[in-house]
């Protein structure tokens, strides 16, 4: 072989290698791009270019120069990106909202009416006309409220809304414009927290066991061998809720991650981490992974007997807990992305956390203590005594120095948080697209409001 035929063999691999790379980066750009313009649109019902501002551009500075070559269309079925090679399109279907590359549920039995949530429902969380039980300590609430939404010298905090709820009851809440109390706000992965009380309850009604190994139960349910085939015959639903799997999933966001290509690649979202065998034996380990959860949606989701999961859930969910308009997304095969896409209005997500604080005190009909203390109980494996089934702890006050340690929270990307501290009977409620987390600076806001709430004279509960 001539030097001259080896450089042309190496030269022509390396521009192939480059082409992958930029292909890749492009794919992972159009991908967000539509979903997240789709979602912003027909679900947060958002301008936009509010969207494409404040979300979107900002979080693909990271494909570096690619970024400027998107171009985005929304028409009256959805959105779609493009991205030099790559193109990526969103479509919404009501009840579900939207999923990338295809109707969501192609080649499921998705129902396309399922029955909706009240929209003006008589709860157990008030919200409506309800006289602040602090009226004298308003304004305190009110400074602790312009610290979280005040901007840093350098910007790009973005606080959207923050809710605050004591005892069951509102008392401190502001949103920024163009958000409003009606509009549905992306969770990220506090959709993880969601799926544990979700599996919760099938646990409890006996329909879904943590023990029986995800290899037999996948064997059951009749799924490709070739797809489970790499699972460790140890690996148990627990270990998934503990992101304790050992499963070989990597979660940077790079081009060609596991990550991006769950959540972007147009495949079942749930069959990506299992495809990747173990990087150690489960429960060795905490490794943070929304593999983990998507394995885990795609289990429960088979609990519920052929119904249609957001049937199942504005039964059983919704309308028990007076949410009055949740929008939890599918994946392309009809299969709820139990890592990352939930919508709820900010009173929603705080009732969602008063249903935590309820369940933790033994005071909730759907979730039994036993369930939600076993959530917020650390983890065992190596790094993961912070993290429970499904649920951020504050062990040792890392997460929210001079909180209770008992405090624990629903966390995803971008800022958004729900934060439970149980002895105090506190909620907050904080979300936002905050692209450098360390801005938000809720510890201190948390710690501000116990203060205030032990200092005032806090009216007898109705």
């Amino acid at each position: 072989m001539t030097f001259r035929l080896l450089a042309g063999i190496l030269l022509a691999g390396l521009f192939a290698a480059l082409g992958w790379l930029v292909h890749e980066t492009a794919k992972i750009g159009a991908g967000y791009a539509a979903k997240q313009l789709c979602s912003g649109v027909f679900v947060s019902h958002l301008p936009p270019e509010f969207t494409l501002a404040n979300d979107i551009t900002p979080r693909l500075e990271s494909i570096g120069p690619l970024a400027g070559l998107l171009t985005t269309e929304v028409d009256s079925s959805g959105a779609s990106a493009r991205v030099l090679t790559a193109s990526a399109s969103a479509t919404f279907h009501p009840h579900y909202g939207c999923t990338l590359y295809g109707q969501p549920g192609s080649g499921s039995d998705l129902n396309p009416n399922p029955p909706a949530p009240p929209l003006d429902p008589e709860g157990r969380v008030s919200l409506e006309g309800e006289r602040h039980r602090l009226v004298a300590n308003a304004p305190a609430i009110d400074s602790m409220l312009d610290g979280a939404f005040e901007e840093p010298p350098e910007g790009d905090r973005n606080t959207l809304a923050v809710v605050v709820m004591h005892r069951g009851v509102i008392i401190g809440e502001r949103y920024a414009a163009p958000v409003a109390p009606s509009t549905r706000l992306q969770g990220w992965s506090m959709n993880k927290s969601l799926m544990a009380s979700f599996v919760g309850m099938q646990v409890t009604r006996g329909q879904l066991d943590l023990t029986t190994p995800v290899k037999d139960q996948l064997e059951k349910q009749g799924v490709d061998a070739g797809i489970r085939n790499k699972l460790s015959a140890d690996l148990t639903p627990t270990h998934l809720l503990a992101m304790a799997s050992g499963l070989d999933f990597d979660e940077r966001y790079y081009p060609g991650d596991d990550v991006t290509e769950m959540l972007y690649g147009g495949v079942p979202m749930w069959q990506v981490p299992l495809k990747q065998g173990h990087r150690v034996m489960p429960g060795k380990e905490f490794v943070y992974s929304s593999g983990d959860t998507n394995v885990v949606s795609y289990l429960w989701q088979q609990s519920l007997g052929g119904e249609d999961y957001a049937a199942w859930l504005t039964r059983e969910v919704y309308v028990p807990l007076a949410l009055t308009d949740p929008l939890l997304e599918p994946d392309s095969g009809g299969i709820q992305v139990g890592s990352s896409f939930a919508y709820l209005t900010a009173r929603d997500w705080a009732r969602v956390g008063q249903w935590w604080l309820d369940a933790w005190h033994g005071r909730d009909a759907l979730l039994p203590q036993s369930w939600q203390r076993l959530a917020v109980t650390p983890g065992t494996s190596r790094g993961g005594e912070g993290y429970g089934l499904g649920f951020w702890l504050n062990t040792q006050q890392r997460s929210f120095p001079g909180v209770p340690e008992n405090t624990f929270n629903a966390g995803g990307n971008s800022g958004q948080y729900v934060v439970v501290v149980p002895e105090a009977e506190l909620v907050v409620v904080r979300l936002g697209l905050t692209l450098d987390e360390s801005k938000v600076q809720l510890a201190s806001f948390v710690r501000d409001m116990l203060a205030h709430l032990e200092s005032a004279a806090i009216a007898p509960s109705p």
